[in-house]
């Protein structure tokens, strides 16, 4: 059982699923975008730019330009864990770095970076963050750059439900 640190990093994780691996015995490309994608947002949620911002707001982060770098393969039963890194953020912007990790051996096998815009979803059109939204990504931001996420209190590495 992995007991959170007071003060560690916030993010995900998960176990690589049977059905989840191609014919050539590796987790197959499709599900490293579905992993990092759908746990980048579950890291999100932990600082109220999730789901929860969405159904309040009726806004959201639509992906438009994701860069996915595979350096090294997973297998079935592999533990994972996903952390998100904010690079920037503007008015309508925000660009993330995702990393998928293997959880016991602790290297690197894949990275994704991506820009996100913030959308209104009755319009689909494109707006700017509102005062809480970019408050709450400038403190994102400072909690990386100074490497104390205490303040903003996220909720521990989680593992992904198995379904």
């Amino acid at each position: 059982m992995n007991i959170p640190q007071p003060n560690a990093k916030p993010c995900e994780k998960a176990v690589v699923r049977d059905e989840w691996i191609d014919l050539y015995g590796h987790m197959n490309m499709a599900y490293y975008v579905k992993l990092l994608d759908d746990l980048g947002h579950r890291i999100l949620e932990q600082f109220g730019l999730g789901e929860g911002y969405t159904r309040e707001r009726n806004c959201g982060l639509f992906t438009v330009e994701a860069n996915l770098k595979y350096l090294r393969e997973v297998s079935a039963g592999d533990p994972l864990r996903v952390e998100l890194t904010p690079l920037r953020f503007d008015e309508k912007r925000l660009v993330t770095q995702v990393e998928l990790f293997h959880d016991e051996q602790n290297y690197l096998s894949a990275t994704m970076q991506q820009t996100a815009v913030h959308v209104n979803l009755d319009t689909r059109k494109v707006c700017p963050f509102g005062d809480e939204a970019k408050d709450r990504l400038q403190k994102m931001m400072g909690a990386y750059a100074s490497g104390d996420w205490s303040t903003l209190k996220p909720a521990s590495c989680a593992q992904l439900p198995s379904t």
